[in-house]
């Protein structure tokens, strides 16, 4: 069923060039609707990194967790204030905080446990989250989900970022998941870091503390093996 969905996902996109030469609404950006309410979605959408034609480049989808692993992943993604390396050496790291409130991941993992169910593997899984500051503003928490060889990789594109609602046009923040609404104030990290898949980090971006943190990978088989 889902390679028939992905073989219609053409169609929007001829319908998006011609709306740039008509003046109409575009249609939506992504490929399927998991779940929306008035305040989160889950949804597929075609990975950007991915080129049809090059199998390499493609996800590992679909893909099959369980609740358990999904649960372990969310639970235990944290959050620190972003500091360069000159304000760190004064003020030393910030502390850690949860990534995701605990009614916000019993909101999302059913949604992302299903849509990478349904993916195929030139798309990926994308989150949004928000809570009203007032009539005009609101928190947004956003990014994606995709699996990889026996990793779980997870993009923080918002977290807890203010955005102003515009009176009329395009309401960016739920239209563009993936899209950082503000520069990303925090870095990306998980309470256990033998579930992490290390990366290469580069010499002066050790030193000066310049490189932002937004997307962690996480080894799936760890996190099978972690107690709840």
């Amino acid at each position: 069923m889902s390679n028939v969905r992905w073989c219609r996902w053409g169609w929007p996109q001829w319908i998006v060039f011609g709306c740039l030469f008509t003046g109409c609404i575009a249609p939506p950006l992504y490929s399927y609707l998991v779940y929306e309410n008035p305040t989160s979605f889950v949804r597929l959408e075609v990975s950007p990194w991915v080129d049809p034609d090059l199998p390499q480049t493609w996800n590992a989808h679909p893909a099959t967790l369980s609740r358990r692993q999904m649960i372990e992943a969310l639970r235990g993604l944290r959050v620190r204030e972003h500091r360069s390396g000159p304000i760190r050496w004064f003020l030393g790291l910030a502390d850690q905080e949860p990534a995701f409130r605990e009614e916000e991941i019993e909101v999302l993992a059913p949604g992302l446990l299903e849509g990478l169910g349904l993916a195929v593997p030139q798309e990926l899984v994308t989150f949004y989250v928000s809570h009203p500051v007032n009539a005009t503003k609101r928190e947004v928490t956003s990014g994606g989900v995709y699996v990889k060889d026996g990793h779980l990789y997870v993009i923080m594109s918002n977290h807890r970022t203010n955005y102003e609602v515009p009176p009329a046009g395009l309401i960016y923040d739920r239209r563009y998941p993936l899209f950082s609404l503000a520069p990303l104030g925090v870095d990306l990290l998980y309470e256990s870091e033998d579930a992490v898949l290390p990366h290469e980090q580069r010499f002066w971006d050790a030193i000066l503390g310049d490189e932002r943190s937004n997307e962690i990978v996480l080894d799936l088989s760890r996190l099978s093996m972690m107690k709840m």
